[in-house]
């Protein structure tokens, strides 16, 4: 009997000294610290996370996609990752485009099959989601959220915040070859067309030598997202243009809509932009292989286009303004790709561990050396980079610090499906933009 005595009261010792140590010891279960570790990363606990990365832009460049895949950066990323914590692994899955994924997610995420994280396009495209995504806000670390920009594109009207913006701030912007430009008798560096009259006129010089002016892709409606939206944004502004989307405004009596389709609608009318639009897929070849004199892009093409050109060849100018605008001398852009985390996820701490990895200003060095963006971490600068002045993508820089956010991405999720699926026959003349504009008002009325 004794002897069980002694055994409960070991027992009840033992208890308690384990019970203090983890009170002086362990987690407090409180807001992710500021290095984000993890208790899977503290036990040593194996845990292997699965991640889908955009195919097109975002992690993996044009140039890249020609390497094998042990070149890409975001595969050494991962690598680097897995050094620094080696009880956890990192497999890459990539998607294929950007709009598929977003529907695969959600249906995988309803099947229990969804990665642990998705490269996912921002604002409404990730919104619309939310019921997929794991609310990510009361995890990400001080030194995260006080350093990266773009916290805004994925933060719901509701306070969640679903994932975090990619490593790059994107801008957009008219590319330009500065030898065909020279040739033409005109002068970007310093007298770039600020009107919609100078751009005319500018257009109209390059086509009497011989170019294209401006070559895109339109199937899915690049210059639209990049250029019209910004013209668009500057005359409606984006509280109109939201309201529309609420029904409280109506697209068809949008004056800053129809007149921005309307310039856009031009330009091919005029011979400005390339006769296949509507179908081509090759444009950035067509471009820097010297067929046209202007592409519009975004800021993650520079460093192919620098490679092809020649970064003394390669320039970049702003949109022209808008006769009557309320936004002048700026562009459309910020963060439009975020990587948000399951809501199914098992490893929603090592989720963080990665996504605030790949967003460190370590790392985002070793991503500027391959493709050359506007950084969204506020202590990455052009001087930092090394970025020569004068360069399209010091420009850039420039640039960033008066932009407009992604029009499409600010659309509710039904109009903005409408929008990319019509704007491409409103420019090739198939569709009105009476017709246009009320297509978009039935999508906003469900």
């Amino acid at each position: 009997m004794k002897r069980k005595v002694k055994q409960v009261i070991a027992l009840l010792l033992c208890i308690f000294l384990i019970g203090g140590l983890t009170a002086c010891g362990g987690s407090s279960g409180g807001e992710a610290s500021s290095t984000a570790e993890g208790e899977g990363a503290a036990s040593g606990e194996k845990v292997e996370l699965t991640v889908w990365i955009n195919g097109k832009d975002s992690y993996i460049s044009p140039d890249e996609q020609k390497k094998p895949e042990e070149e890409w950066y975001i595969n050494q990323a991962i690598a680097r990752f897995e050094e620094k914590y080696p009880n956890i692994t990192v497999k890459m899955i990539v998607s294929a485009d950007g709009e598929t994924a977003h529907q695969q997610f959600k249906a995988d995420e309803l099947a229990g099959t969804a990665p642990d994280m998705a490269n996912l396009w921002t604002g409404q495209y990730t919104y619309q989601l939310e019921d997929a995504c794991l609310d990510i806000k009361d995890m990400i670390p001080a030194e995260d959220k006080e350093n990266i920009l773009g916290w805004d594109a994925v933060t719901t009207p509701s306070g969640k915040i679903l994932g975090y913006p990619t490593s790059d701030n994107q801008v957009c912007f008219f590319m330009y070859n500065k030898k065909i430009i020279e040739e033409c008798g005109l002068d970007f560096e310093n007298n770039p067309p600020r009107t919609t009259e100078e751009f005319d006129a500018a257009c109209e010089a390059i086509k009497a030598k011989g170019y294209t002016p401006i070559v895109t892709d339109e199937a899915f409606p690049w210059f639209g997202c990049f250029i019209m939206n910004y013209w668009w944004a500057q005359l409606s502004g984006v509280d109109r243009i939201v309201a529309n989307c609420d029904g409280t405004q109506k697209f068809a009596d949008d004056e800053g809509l129809f007149k921005a389709a309307g310039y856009y609608r031009s330009l091919m009318e005029k011979g400005y932009i390339n006769e296949d639009a509507l179908t081509s897929a090759d444009s950035f070849n067509r471009f820097t292989s010297g067929q046209a004199a202007m592409t519009p892009q975004v800021s993650s093409a520079v460093g192919d286009a620098e490679a092809a050109l020649g970064a003394e060849n390669l320039g970049a100018i702003l949109p022209p303004d808008m006769d009557g605008a309320s936004i002048t001398g700026g562009t459309i852009g910020g963060p439009g790709q975020d990587i948000v985390v399951s809501a199914s996820t098992k490893h929603p701490q090592e989720c963080i561990q990665f996504l605030s990895y790949l967003n460190s200003k370590e790392e985002i060095m070793e991503f500027e050396k391959v493709q050359t963006k506007v950084s969204t971490r506020k202590d990455v600068t052009a001087e930092d980079l090394n970025i020569q002045e004068g360069t399209a993508t010091a420009k850039l820089f420039e640039y960033s610090n008066n932009m407009v956010f992604w029009v499409d991405n600010t659309l509710t999720s039904d109009v903005c499906a409408e929008f990319t699926q019509l704007l491409s026959m409103v420019l090739g003349g198939q569709m009105s933009i009476e017709d246009f504009a009320a297509d978009l008002d039935n999508a906003a009325a469900g």
